[in-house]
């Protein structure tokens, strides 16, 4: 079985859901527990009314585990909630991504999506008319104003500047994840095969400065061009079929 679009960012975001419902509940409850148990301890056991009590160091100890124990608890909700907005942001790029995509199969490409690798995954591979790409999403949020200018981003090969910061990990990523497949490639059919890293921004406009650069970066609003010349001798229809195969047995089987 092959995976869906963001299937990756759906398990991520299912364990901080769940962890961040876990969290919750422990400090819904936490304060009824706390109490519960010093009244057991005092009142129950010793018969005391609330006018005869005096505090001690169990008190005193239960309080502070009580209080370190709910501190705790709210610093859960915030990661997991933090983590899950953005795992949630992550998701809908992706998706956004893979509609675009998929478009290329009406001109005859292929497309795998969430592609399995060693301790990472590539967001989307596609196999185009002369070479594979290799597609890394990134989201980032456009600011609330500005006009369409807020939604520019400038590439000149090397960095991407965005207009309130500048950023070139994701490049970095991209050229490792196409290495990475060029090579698992190559292994698989025998052949080298061109793999291209291609940063997708949906969303953004982004003003390519250089030509040809090493990392292609753009809004995936217009994928077409890879499924037609301009990226070395076409493939052939054999070699689509031998690197489509490569690709789909690299998804592990899913049970159930």
């Amino acid at each position: 079985m092959l995976r869906g679009a963001g299937d990756g960012i759906r398990e991520k975001l299912q364990q901080h859901s769940d962890s961040f419902d876990s969290a919750l509940i422990l400090s819904i409850l936490l304060g009824p527990i706390v109490y519960i148990t010093w009244a057991n301890r005092w009142m129950s056991a010793s018969g005391l009314t609330l006018s005869d009590y005096g505090w001690g160091w169990f008190d005193f100890s239960l309080l502070a585990m009580g209080s370190a124990a709910l501190i705790g608890s709210f610093i859960r909700l915030i990661k997991h909630a933090s983590a899950a907005r953005k795992y949630r942001q992550g998701l809908a790029a992706e998706l956004a991504t893979a509609q675009c995509l998929n478009q290329v199969m009406v001109e005859g490409g292929l497309v795998f999506h969430d592609f399995p690798c060693d301790g990472f995954n590539i967001d989307h591979v596609v196999i185009g008319q002369s070479a594979v790409f290799a597609v890394e999403t990134k989201s980032r949020l456009k600011p609330g104003k500005g006009g369409k200018d807020s939604a520019r981003v400038s590439y000149d090969g090397t960095k991407l500047v965005f207009p309130s910061h500048v950023e070139t990990k994701p490049l970095e990523q991209s050229r490792r994840q196409a290495e990475w497949l060029a090579k698992f490639l190559a292994s698989g059919v025998g052949e080298t095969v061109r793999v291209v890293p291609y940063l997708a921004l949906p969303g953004w406009f982004v003003e390519n400065k250089v030509p040809r650069p090493g990392v292609l970066v753009g809004n995936p609003r217009n994928p077409m061009f890879m499924v037609r010349d301009g990226f070395g001798p076409s493939l052939g229809e054999a070699m689509k079929c031998r690197i489509a195969h490569v690709l789909s047995e690299r998804y592990p089987a899913k049970s159930g």
